[in-house]
């Protein structure tokens, strides 16, 4: 994401890629998409339901986005040259008949909004709104609905599943699974380009908002001290948050996923497959030469070995639902 550091001097322009994505994906066959909103907190947010036709849906499935000003599709004015890959997804699981809502961040509709108020806790309510508004969908059981969250989404959704009924089964999708204020130095000491007092200055800035004096109203990369300080409360606390859902998790690991360089990659794989040692209904997957997004080099969508793998375990907990029956051996841990 496009960040900024203010602190009283002028501010260091930085780039930091905990997501990005943006494109024009080709037209799903036997899907129809429809522009559709909901209110969350005061605020309606703005989105797009994708659909089979013709079919009645095998579940439904809200997608929470990575971080930064990425849009419903995966869309980010900052890197205007890679794909779509939220509505990609969406087209994909609708053609297996799957019911995907996916929406536009707050601030992205309300450019006006309070970014220094703006936080996680901010961004959890609009999930539960978004979960609320795809059980009210006509023909859709309200048993049958699942979430998948994506690097930062990935943080969330977890927690979005513990603050809400009935959700069939959580998908985690390259996720910071130790604090990310770890993460983020981690990513700027990979970045040739930022000198050791921008790196010396952030860690100074993320010991402040730890430590509670961080400035009023300021700014760390595009965000304010609430936001960081949930996301680090929050992102170190993942592994047990993951560890006590009831619910049947899938969980995704991209093995060329750029946004954990160095040793941070193993550290997250070590965490995510001690998450599923202890858990009959979890799954941990590891792609090899997938990045971020799920795609393989040289090509312009998630690969078919990610949507199947996500497909997959879609429909078997979906199939598990519907019956209300425990998950079988097919939900055994695999990696």
């Amino acid at each position: 994401m496009h960040c900024v550091v203010k602190r009283g001097s002028p501010a260091v322009l930085l780039s930091v890629s905990l997501l990005f994505a943006v494109g024009q994906p080709a037209n799903a066959a036997g899907v129809e998409s429809r522009e559709t909103s909901f209110q969350s907190a005061g605020y309606r947010l703005k989105g797009t339901l994708t659909g089979p036709v013709g079919r009645s849906p095998a579940g439904g499935v809200l997608i929470i986005p990575g971080s930064g000003p990425v849009d419903r599709d995966g869309a980010s004015r900052i890197a205007p040259s890679l794909p779509p890959v939220y509505r990609q997804w969406a087209e994909r699981l609708s053609e297996s008949g799957f019911v995907v809502l996916r929406y536009d961040k707050r601030f992205l509709t309300y450019p006006n909004l309070d970014i220094p108020s703006f936080d996680q806790e901010a961004q959890i309510t609009d999930a539960l709104s978004a979960v609320a508004f795809l059980r009210s969908v006509p023909g859709l059981a309200p048993q049958r609905i699942f979430i998948i969250g994506h690097s930062e989404g990935g943080t969330l959704a977890p927690l979005v599943a513990e603050r809400t009924s009935a959700i069939a089964g959580v998908a985690i999708i390259n996720s910071v699974q130790f604090p990310v204020d770890e993460l983020l130095v981690a990513q700027l000491q990979a970045r040739s380009g930022v000198p050791q007092s921008t790196i010396e200055d952030v860690k100074r800035l993320l010991a402040e908002i730890r430590g509670g004096s961080f400035p009023k109203g300021g700014l760390l990369l595009g965000a304010g001290a609430n936001y960081w300080a949930q996301w680090m409360t929050y992102s170190r606390g993942a592994p047990e948050t993951l560890s006590r859902l009831s619910m049947p998790l899938l969980l995704v690991q991209c093995l060329n996923d750029e946004t954990l360089p160095g040793d941070t990659l193993a550290s997250n794989v070590t965490i995510l497959r001690a998450v599923v040692s202890t858990k009959k209904n979890a799954q941990l997957r590891e792609l090899r030469n997938h990045d971020h997004l799920g795609i393989l080099p040289g090509d312009r969508q998630s690969s078919s070995e990610f949507m199947r793998i996500l497909l997959d375990w879609l429909s078997h907990e979906s199939r598990v639902a519907q019956l209300g029956a425990p998950a079988d051996a097919a939900s055994a841990p695999r990696r």
